[in-house]
């Protein structure tokens, strides 16, 4: 099923996406994926906990069992998030993991 999109649309659904151009509307599946124009992370720098440094694009955290983890991001403001073992990838700009209220056994990167 085909269903034109004109710009500007008023509804695009969440199965389609627009480009511009002649091309007119792709569906998006498990075929043709969302294309995105994000870049892979190329480097990791590991995470001190209470050692400040420059924020970078993500941060990678390794877990060893459930807890918590504290981090204060680049504004200054802290979050506390709960993890499980495994690895979990955020899109948050983190300046260090804060001692004081991580509960998890943890080893963090900043991807760059």
């Amino acid at each position: 099923m085909t269903t034109p999109i004109v710009a500007p649309a008023g509804f695009v659904p969440t199965i389609g996406i627009a480009f511009s151009g002649q091309s007119g509307a792709e569906w998006v599946d498990r075929d043709n994926p969302l294309p995105t124009c994000e870049p892979s992370f190329r480097g990791a720098v590991p995470i001190v906990p209470g050692v400040s440094q420059t924020p970078r694009r993500g941060i990678a955290i390794a877990c060893t069992g459930t807890g918590a983890v504290r981090l204060k991001l680049a504004d200054g403001s802290e979050i506390t998030l709960p993890v499980s073992p495994g690895l979990s990838i955020f899109p948050f700009q983190v300046q260090t993991l804060v001692p004081a209220g991580t509960t998890a056994i943890v080893t963090c990167h900043n991807l760059i």
